[in-house]
């Protein structure tokens, strides 16, 4: 599935240490695709588009991890707070897509071993970060 949209960021976070996840987890295939994408039936994306931040080992709270990625003061804390009502206030790791609107209600996948889905969310080039 084509998830392309301007404007938006879709974000997945995970509990799990970055560490401990296989290396498999990230290779890509003869299409470009990894298991994550895989994983969440993502056919195609622009890798120039893909920000992850987080930790290596442990948990962080989730204002440590998103405040210093691009344009976070645009959606920062609407992911906070969503991640929040997920039941986690630490994570390890965020994957975020820029001008990317994944549409879990399509799929029907929300989360993989690894990384659940937050949601979609408007960001502004011309914001600043949390930091």
């Amino acid at each position: 599935m084509n998830f392309e949209k301007e404007g938006i960021v879709s974000v997945w976070y995970s509990t799990t240490d970055y560490a401990s996840i296989p290396d498999s987890y990230f290779e890509e295939d003869e299409q470009g695709l990894d298991q994550w994408a895989r994983n969440f039936q993502i056919s195609s994306y622009n890798p120039e588009n893909m920000e992850t931040n987080g930790c290596e080992t442990g948990l962080l709270s989730v204002r440590k991890i998103i405040a210093p990625c691009s344009w976070s003061y645009s959606y920062g804390e609407a992911v906070i707070k969503k991640i929040d009502k997920l039941g986690n206030q630490q994570i390890s790791w965020l994957i975020l897509m820029f001008d990317f609107e994944y549409r879990a209600k399509k799929t029907h996948i929300f989360e993989d071993q690894y990384v659940h889905f937050v949601g979609c969310f408007p960001y502004d080039m011309d914001a600043g970060n949390l930091e």
